[in-house]
């Protein structure tokens, strides 16, 4: 999957060693983003649901999890690395129900496998238009 191209966009990336208290810090960061970017509260409240969704399919054992936002003017794309499970697997019921809810709150949802091991997922959130 090709990186988004930096210079035309902002950009803010994480990285979380330890899944314990990173549902909290996605949360922060994600509304940070949001508000920097101008969505309202109901669309950043879909990004960060987005995200704590993902977050399930990822092994605290399974080492760390980077996530990046990248900020055009028309759309938010995040792209998070080190995801440990398939979200196309379906395995159980979470984990289908994990990514019906995904594919709800975002505009698209793309997978592929990372080229540091485990997946890596883009999330694309598009800015309504202004009216």
């Amino acid at each position: 999957m090709p990186e988004p191209d930096d210079k035309q966009s902002d950009v803010v990336c994480l990285t979380l060693y330890q899944k314990g208290s990173s549902t909290k810090i996605v949360r922060l960061a994600t509304a940070g983003v949001a508000s920097k970017f101008g969505f309202n509260l109901d669309e950043a409240d879909d990004i960060q649901t987005a995200l704590e969704e993902l977050l399930r399919f990822h092994k605290s054992d399974a080492g760390h999890l980077c996530i990046r936002y990248n900020i055009f003017p028309d759309r938010l794309v995040i792209v998070t690395r080190g995801i440990s499970r398939n979200l196309l697997d379906g395995a159980n019921k979470i984990d289908r129900y994990s990514r019906f809810i995904l594919e709800k709150v975002a505009d698209s949802v793309d997978e592929a496998p990372s080229p540091d091991g485990g997946f890596e997922v883009t999330i694309v959130k598009n800015l309504p238009p202004q009216g």
